[in-house]
């Protein structure tokens, strides 16, 4: 206090009041006492301020100082905040606060003050302390919350000094009474000189507060950065930063979002485990569902590394992302995005939420980012771990799968493995591969999904049952692609034309399906479809690049036990030709027509002429070729045989001449052709006038200048072959009609030989029937010895249009039906209209209704045993390509054409 005006004062008393001499100095000396002890009190108060480090002790040091002298209730200290204009409380004098008993305490010390409130109008422009009643602003508006309860509790009279630090106003000290006396003017005095070293001290503190937070924070950011740096695995990153992060920032639940590598999309990578929105089942689908980068959210948060705020109460539900509005409904109202720095190809973001709007102030930001490069860093390192042991289960299970692929042989091991390793991708509802057939244009199922609950479906059923053309605007479009092609069921269902797999994939509901080329180098196998949602792109193409080997090793393991198969086949039927002397003795029969042949084989036999058998199915046109073949000189090789019926036409040049390794599709090995086999020997080509013209010209070469070429060879390969033709056609009518080379005619029909029927060689039908009666009792054990007249009669008046070979099988049949010793019964086509079948027909016309007769009988079956193929004593290969030229289909001899 100015000790001039106090002095200055005590002398206007003493003029005033007329005190004596003795009375003036004497209120003089004990003013200047209490002065002194005021002084006194000051410089102590002063002194431990100066010591004061905790804002506690200061306010109760202040507070215990100035009680010994003026009577007040309780102070306290508040701060102002520049950036909002706002004030709240700093130190408070909790052991004489009236209203600490008030349950508003805890919500009124949490609160921030507006500047311009009616409490605070009252010290505007004062630089002193400034005492007033309650009673004259209670009825004010905008009177601050803690002013009334402070009334409440019987507070009535309040001072307010302003605590300023380099000229700047700070804060303030509120000094309350329940008193209405006016607060001394000592008091006054003492509240203003003491107001700057308190002012210092709540700078100090402040100040000192600030250190030690930053110090606090500090070591909390190193404790995360040092676990985020041991974190391995995802799952482990939030409750590890979370651990440090709620000691920093007031926030409920955060997540992480990851975007695609074009930045173009984002989905929720990580989510809080403490989500209040997991409650809701709708929450984990829109976690993981992509959403546009540009959903007005996500692309508002600054790309510069610094967090943004969102008011969550300012969003329009309707408009925003799914998670963001499940977020919301859980509670959150306020969220705050920071996007991390860039540590790789796809861009992370930081989401936290609050439950109230204004929870994250600029120290929380802050501190977001600061952690934002070492969270970036800890995922971008999780990530390289996480795809480190990705690739490493992945190689595992390549690995095994290889070991497994290496040891399946069959189709059936192949689908196995097949189904273990698509079921590896836990994605995908359904697959199946196709196989490209050997035209190269269409292609076949091969194996498919056991497990679907389609598989009865009649749809399904048909789809991988039939072949489909390659170039149908899909299985094209996959072939040519080298990475897994993307198909969307829904817009392949526009189309105009729609293949009926992918009526299938729509009825079973496959949206989206992946058809991925099998290849084995540069080689396509065929295709793998999937129904999948999502796909692993390594582990994908290395399972294919598994199944492809797979399927080539089945193929060859396929192949190969075929060719096994053909080979014994072939060695069975050597062995039998061997253990048969082939010999005009064994040509049973002795007529006129017999006795012919029989003359021409003897004259021709031991020449090199190329022969030409002609003759009506079944008259026993090979019997002659072999017969010819054991009298000629050639007789101690093999004869060998191609049936020209039997074969494709695209096979039959490489069955003739044989082909190189890598000549053509399939050709996986060398090939030796039949002429090869032949050589020093005879060939003896059956049905040669099934032989396409186009082979005709190779053959006639071949014929004339006994040398060929393999199929993709250079060399030319001599050789010593025989021909023996042999065909039922009329190929003289066959040339004049321009299905058969008259040179090549001309060529073979150097000796002809035409082999009678057996309608017109009667009386060899006995001796025939008799001979195959005891070869046949022989071969079933069942004894027949003899045969009825009436059945020689019957057999006698048989047109037969299947001649020798027809009556063997009737003959086999009879001894299976007969139940004694003696065949009394044959089982002869029926007569048409009193004629026999073949009365004015063609030789093709009786072919083709005894065919159908035969299959009749059999009803409807072809190959094995019972069947047509073997009662005609034909391959089944042959009976089918018969069929072919003779036009028969199922209608002819099926009741109802199926």
């Amino acid at each position: 206090m100015n000790e001039n005006f106090q002095f200055g004062k005590l002398i206007n008393d003493f003029k005033a009041r007329s005190i004596d001499d003795y009375s003036f100095f004497e209120h003089l000396r004990n003013h200047i006492d209490g002065y002194e002890k005021e002084k006194e009190i000051l410089l102590a108060l002063s002194d431990d301020i100066t010591k004061v480090r905790d804002k506690t002790d200061l306010i109760r040091v202040f507070s215990s100082r100035l009680k010994g002298l003026f009577y007040f209730t309780h102070a306290v200290v508040s701060l102002i905040d520049a950036n909002d204009r706002t004030y709240f409380p700093f130190l408070i004098d909790r052991d004489a606060l009236k209203i600490a008993h008030r349950e508003e305490l805890p919500s009124l010390l949490a609160t921030r003050f507006a500047l311009a409130d009616p409490f605070i109008d009252q010290i505007k422009g004062s630089e002193d302390p400034v005492s007033f009643l309650l009673d004259d602003i209670m009825q004010k508006a905008g009177v601050p919350a803690f002013i009334k309860v402070n009334y409440e509790c019987g507070i009535r009279r309040a001072m307010i000094a302003p605590l300023k630090s380099r000229m700047e106003t700070i804060g303030f000290v509120f000094v309350y009474s329940d008193r209405t006396d006016e607060f001394p003017d000592e008091f006054i005095g003492v509240l203003k000189r003491i107001a700057p070293q308190l002012s210092s001290a709540v700078s100090n503190i402040i100040t000192n507060e600030e250190i030690i937070y930053k110090e606090w924070v500090n070591e909390v950011l190193l404790e995360v950065s040092n676990n985020l740096v041991t974190v391995r695995h995802s799952k482990d990153l939030l409750p590890v930063v979370n651990q440090g992060l709620r000691k920093l920032v007031n926030f409920t639940h955060n997540l992480l979002a990851l975007t695609d590598e074009q930045v173009e999309n984002y989905s929720i990578y990580l989510t809080d485990s403490e989500t209040p929105a997991r409650e809701y089942p709708r929450y984990e689908a829109a976690a993981a569902r992509p959403n546009p980068v540009n959903d007005g959210i996500y692309n508002l948060a600054a790309p510069d590394g610094k967090p943004t705020v969102f008011d969550m109460t300012r969003f329009d539900l309707d408009k925003v992302p799914q998670w963001v509005k499940l977020n919301y409904v859980a509670g959150s109202r306020e969220m705050a995005i920071n996007i991390l720095p860039d540590k790789g190809k796809r861009q992370l973001g930081l989401v936290l939420f609050a439950q109230k709007p204004g929870s994250f102030n600029e120290g929380a930001l802050h501190i977001l980012e600061r952690i934002s490069s070492q969270l970036a860093t800890a995922v971008a390192n999780i990530a390289a771990n996480e795809e480190i042991l990705v690739k490493e289960k992945q190689n595992s299970f390549l690995l095994a799968l290889s070991h497994e692929i290496a040891a399946v042989r069959s189709k059936d091991d192949l689908a196995l493995a097949i189904q273990k390793a698509v079921k590896r991708l836990s994605s995908v509802k359904g697959y199946i591969v196709r196989l490209i057939n050997d035209d190269n244009s269409t292609t076949r199922p091969y194996i498919w999904d056991s497990t679907i609950s389609f598989k009865d479906d009649p749809v399904f059923i048909e789809s991988v049952s039939i072949n489909f053309n390659i170039k149908d605007g899909i299985q094209d479009k996959v072939l040519k692609n080298t990475e897994p092609t993307l198909i969307i069921t829904a817009e392949e269902m526009k189309r105009n034309m729609i293949p009926r797999y992918v009526r299938f994939w729509h009825i079973a509901g496959f949206e989206k399906m992946i058809g991925v080329p099998l290849r084995t180098g540069t080689r396509d196998l065929g295709i793998l479809f999937m129904e999948t949602d999502e796909v692993n792109l390594p582990l994908l193409k290395g399972i294919c690049a598994q199944i492809s080997i797979a399927i080539s090793n089945v193929i060859v393991n396929e192949q190969l036990f075929s060719y096994k198969k053909m080979l014994e086949v072939e060695n069975d039927q050597l062995k039998e030709q061997i253990n048969t002397i082939y010999n005009a003795t064994d040509m049973i029969g002795n007529g006129t027509e017999m006795q012919k042949i029989y003359q021409l084989m003897s004259i021709v036999a031991k020449s090199n002429s190329t022969v030409l058998i002609l003759g009506e199915t079944g008259t026993g046109k090979e019997l002659v070729a072999r017969g010819i073949h054991k009298e000629s000189n050639r007789k101690d090789k093999l004869m060998v045989k191609v049936n020209c019926a039997a074969l494709p036409a695209n096979l039959i040049e490489s069955e003739l001449f044989g082909h190189e390794k890598g000549a053509f599709t399939g050709a996986i090995d060398r090939r030796i052709g039949k002429f090869e086999l032949a050589h020093t020997s005879t060939l003896f080509l059956d049905e040669i006038g099934e032989m396409p013209l186009d082979l005709q010209v190779k053959l006639l070469r071949v014929i004339q200048e006994r040398e060929f070429e393999r199929i993709g060879g250079k060399n030319t390969i001599k050789v010593d072959v025989r021909i023996i033709a042999a065909t039922n056609r009329n190929l003289e009518e066959e040339v004049n009609a321009g299905r058969f080379r008259a040179d090549l005619y001309y060529r073979l029909n150097v000796f002809p030989i035409s082999v009678p029927p057996l309608r017109q060689r009667l009386e060899d039908i006995p001796p025939l029937a008799y001979f195959f009666l005891a070869r046949h009792s022989k071969n079933t054990g069942i004894k027949v010895t003899s045969i009825a007249n009436k059945v020689l009669q019957e057999l006698k008046g048989y047109s037969w249009p299947g001649n020798v070979r027809e009556l063997e099988h009737l003959l086999e049949r009879s001894v299976l039906m007969t139940t004694d010793r003696v065949v009394r019964e044959v089982y002869l086509p029926k007569r048409s209209a009193g004629r026999e079948v073949f009365n004015n027909r063609t030789l093709d016309e009786m072919e083709r209704q005894h065919i159908i007769e035969t299959l009749k009988s059999c009803a409807g079956k072809i190959a094995g045993a019972g069947g047509a193929a073997g009662i005609l004593g034909t391959p089944s290969t042959t009976l089918h390509a018969k069929m072919k030229r003779l036009k028969i289909t199922k209608t002819d001899y099926l009741p109802n054409g199926n």
